[in-house]
């Protein structure tokens, strides 16, 4: 039986621990997973997905050191107390300044902590880093496997890495996996030498899981309501564009459009943007409740997703909405052509606020429109077995 190691940097509700949720899940009913024993380290052991994993995936905590990399100095780290995490910490507190400029984040948190993560005591046939940054630097420098594989789920340039600190990895690890052809694309651009290992694997969205869990009766912001029914869901950060969507609320409300716009999600900006709603004012409008396990409850009852952002890799949320037939208006980021096709699958506006409140007036105005977006997508057929196949396939 195959030992296979997954490492990912928590379970937070994200598009990256969604994806691979969706995998172990998918992989859970597959006859062939009786053949392999999967083991998941979650540099923070936590989230709102942790405790969906499936029961024959074992947790594989992460070492002291490792955990208190992935974890904020706290009184939670006295439980799993290691000297050596604490000597990363402190070093990483008061010494990252020194770390080179030219790395991002990930990249000096790794250059700081290295050697006071301890090498992984068991070994496997495969090791998976399921997230760029940390996972991927854990896997190939702590982790002795057969078999090493690296995630990528965005545009690498966007990212921010140095690929002179990433060239290494790269070149030592057996395959490179990314979420689309667009993906794909800045990833051989930024290293034209691997190519031949740089895959494409798309993310798994199962529509029988997705239609279940939107039936499920709960209570949203949604009840009651009149007007216009607008949803986005993402992380609170400047990636997602919700100061966009948030001028385009504005817009919206200057035409005389009665509407509720939900946006679900938590992140680093979640001041900044309940500061830009209140001087719109727009809060009874537009409701921030924070990220959800359960997002398809309230895509089922909206009358159109919007999605506001600057950059995606291959964004989990249209895939999902789609599954569930739901007319979608989105900015036209580099990848969306991945996801959509603009008047047969969504509506994709330019990348401000003028252009996606047309866009959402022209869905919300246009019967024919919508018919025909939600008729096209209710023909488009669930790959994931075939997906789960593939993954297999090439990951393991």
């Amino acid at each position: 039986m195959k030992k296979v190691l997954i490492v990912i940097h928590d379970m937070e509700i994200g598009g990256a621990q969604k994806s691979l949720l969706s995998f172990l899940q998918s992989f859970s009913q597959m006859p062939q997973s009786g053949e392999y024993t999967l083991y998941l380290t979650a540099i923070k052991p936590s989230g709102a997905f942790y405790k969906e994993i499936p029961q024959n995936v074992k947790r594989h905590n992460p070492s002291g050191g490792l955990r208190f990399l992935g974890t904020p100095l706290s009184l939670q780290l006295l439980k799993h107390f290691s000297l050596r995490g604490f000597i990363g910490k402190m070093k990483w507190i008061f010494g990252k300044g020194k770390a080179p400029k030219e790395l991002n984040l990930q990249q000096k948190l790794w250059h700081c902590w290295k050697k006071y993560v301890p090498e992984e005591s068991e070994e496997f046939d495969v090791a998976i880093a399921y997230m760029d940054g940390a996972p991927s630097y854990y896997v190939m420098d702590k982790v002795r496997a057969r078999k090493k594989i690296l995630w990528v789920h965005n545009e690498y340039q966007k990212l921010g890495y140095n690929p002179q600190f990433d060239a290494p990895y790269f070149q030592a690890c057996d395959k490179i996996i990314t979420i689309s052809q667009s993906c794909r694309v800045c990833l051989v651009q930024a290293f034209p030498d691997l190519e031949d290992r740089i895959v494409l694997l798309e993310n798994i969205s199962g529509r029988k899981m997705i239609e279940a869990a939107a039936d499920v009766e709960r209570k949203t912001l949604f009840d009651g309501v009149s007007g216009l029914r607008l949803l986005s869901v993402g992380r609170l950060n400047t990636q997602k564009g919700f100061d966009i969507a948030l001028n385009t609320a504005a817009l919206l409300k200057e035409k005389g459009i009665l509407f509720t716009w939900v946006i679900l999600g938590e992140g680093p900006l979640r001041q900044e943007l309940e500061q830009q709603r209140s001087a719109l004012g727009l809060e009874n409008a537009v409701l921030l409740p924070g990220a959800t396990d359960n997002p398809y409850v309230y895509m089922k009852k909206c009358d159109i997703l919007v999605q506001s952002s600057r950059f995606e890799g291959k964004s989990i949320v249209l895939d999902e909405a789609k599954l569930l037939a739901k007319p979608i208006v989105s900015t036209n980021y580099n990848t969306i052509g991945d996801s959509l096709t603009h008047g047969q699958t969504g509506y994709i506006t330019e990348m401000d606020a003028d252009s996606l409140c047309e866009g959402i007036c022209t869905v919300a105005s246009d019967s024919a429109l919508r018919c025909r977006l939600e008729n096209n997508l209710r023909q488009q057929e669930d790959c994931a077995p075939l997906l789960t196949d593939r993954y297999i396939e090439i990951m393991l």
